[in-house]
């Protein structure tokens, strides 16, 4: 099997590219540096972003991709000034559209198309439920690009190409992403809850992102939005405490939410504002969660340190 990553440098695609090339299927990495395959299932294809006629990229593609993950974009962790943030939507955009121009050339279409997204799709609330029947229009700078970028990515399916729109949560991992930064106010003493501790953290694992990558990836039976978060949400102020029990540390401070917000300014709404997602789709179609609860889900990634 052939797959096409974009963002295969990045945390998810790198894992993911791990992951598929040790089942031995060849893995095209979409880049715009300079790399050098040091493994034969991998192969690095590079294109300029600043001039989206040029082509000749396509020419290095294999006949037949059976399934595009396309994970590219800049990243949230960033400071959000008005011009970081038109690189975030002009980042996901842009490479969508490549991907989509590449496609409709190509003599033998994907099967697949699983396109990054994220359960900012949903309005912030203390109390509603969503899934993925529920619908919204924009209504803040991250539901914009979620649904912009999926509005893009779903233009694909005209080609007969299934499209799935994979809207991950707060991801788990303990090298990379959100969580080290949350661990770093334990090792000083200051973990605790962040402004209320009302707000809902719908998380997931690392582990069970990446297979349920790769089970959307290869079910036919899959499309359109798929929420990526574990069965059971919590409110920040019980994940806290959850973090700091797995850790060995206190858990007492509270951090306002006026400071963060005078800190990160619009970017705040990623820690201090949340939505409680179910992952309906995925638990329909049987997917298997490895670890369902945060409880199980901590100690496995800080097994080493407690």
């Amino acid at each position: 099997m052939n797959v096409l990553i974009t963002g295969g440098t990045g945390f998810i695609g790198g894992k993911l590219t791990e992951i598929i090339k040790e089942e031995r299927d060849h893995v095209y990495i979409l880049t715009r540096g300079d790399h050098q395959a040091e493994h034969p299932y991998i192969h690095y294809v590079k294109y300029n972003p600043d001039d989206p006629d040029d082509n000749a990229w396509m020419r290095d593609m294999p006949k037949k991709i059976d399934i595009v993950y396309n994970l590219a974009g800049a990243s949230l962790q960033n400071k959000w000034t008005e011009e970081y943030k038109e690189e975030i939507l002009d980042s996901r955009l842009s490479v969508t559209r490549l991907l989509n121009k590449w496609i409709a050339h190509a003599e033998i279409k994907p099967d697949t198309f699983v396109n990054a997204s994220a359960i900012g799709y949903y309005p912030v609330s203390k109390s509603a439920r969503f899934d993925e029947n529920d619908t919204f229009a924009a209504h803040d700078f991250l539901s914009s690009v979620v649904v912009a970028w999926e509005k893009e990515a779903l233009k694909i399916s005209e080609y007969g190409v299934r499209v799935v729109c994979a809207r991950f949560g707060l991801i788990l991992d303990d090298e990379a992403g959100a969580l080290p930064q949350m661990v770093t106010p334990y090792k000083f003493g200051a973990g605790g809850k962040l402004g209320s501790g009302e707000q809902w953290y719908s998380w997931i694992h690392i582990d069970d992102l990446l297979n349920a990558m790769l089970f959307v990836g290869v079910n036919d039976e899959i499309s359109g939005p798929v929420n990526m978060t574990s069965p059971m949400p919590l409110r920040q102020k019980q994940f806290s405490i959850y973090l700091g029990s797995v850790l060995g540390k206190p858990n007492f401070f509270t951090t306002p939410g006026f400071l963060l917000e005078k800190l990160l300014g619009e970017q705040s709404i990623l820690v201090l504002k949340g939505q409680y997602v179910i992952p309906e789709v995925l638990m329909k179609n049987d997917f298997k969660f490895i670890f369902p609860t945060l409880e199980v889900a901590l100690e496995d990634l800080f097994d080493s340190e407690v």
